[in-house]
C-alpha cells in the first residue's frame, strides 16, 4: 500500500434501485444484449408507428441513454465482483462483462467509449 493510496478520494458510488414492482425493459436493464437491442427496436418502432419525433429524440439522446446504461452496468457488475473473492476470477467477470458491452463498440460515440474504458478501471481498481 502507498502512502498516496491514503490521500486517494474514493469515489461514491449511487445505487439505482429498481422497484421490484417496475418490470425490466431495455431502458432498465443491465444486460448488454436486452439494452442495445431494445434501443433499436424502440427506435424501429416509433419509425413504424408514425412517431419520427420520438424516434429522432432516442437517436439525439443516444450518448446520454447509453451513459445511464454504463452507470447502471457498472453497479451490477460491481455487486456481483464483490461477492468474489478470489482476485483472478473477479478480475475475468470485470473483463468478460465489459469484453460484452465492446461488442457493439460501433454503436456507440466517443465519450460513452471513454467512460466505458473507466467503469473497467474502477472495477479493476487500478
Amino acid at each position: 500500500m502507498s502512502i498516496f493510496n491514503i490521500f486517494k478520494k474514493n469515489k461514491k458510488t449511487e445505487q439505482i434501485i429498481v422497484s421490484k414492482n417496475e418490470p425490466i425493459t431495455w431502458e432498465t436493464t443491465t444486460n448488454v444484449n436486452d439494452f442495445f437491442e431494445g434501443y433499436n427496436k424502440a427506435i424501429q418502432a416509433a419509425e413504424s408507428q408514425g412517431e419520427i419525433a420520438a424516434a429522432e429524440t432516442l437517436r439525439a439522446n443516444k450518448s446520454t441513454i447509453q451513459l445511464a446504461f454504463i452507470d447502471r452496468f457498472e453497479q451490477d457488475i460491481n455487486a456481483k465482483a464483490t461477492k468474489i473473492s478470489d482476485v483472478d476470477e473477479r478480475i475475468t467477470l470485470i473483463i468478460n462483462a465489459i469484453s460484452e458491452v465492446r461488442k457493439f463498440n460501433l454503436e456507440m460515440p466517443i465519450n460513452v467509449r471513454t467512460r466505458l474504458a473507466q467503469a473497467k478501471k474502477n472495477l479493476i481498481g487500478e
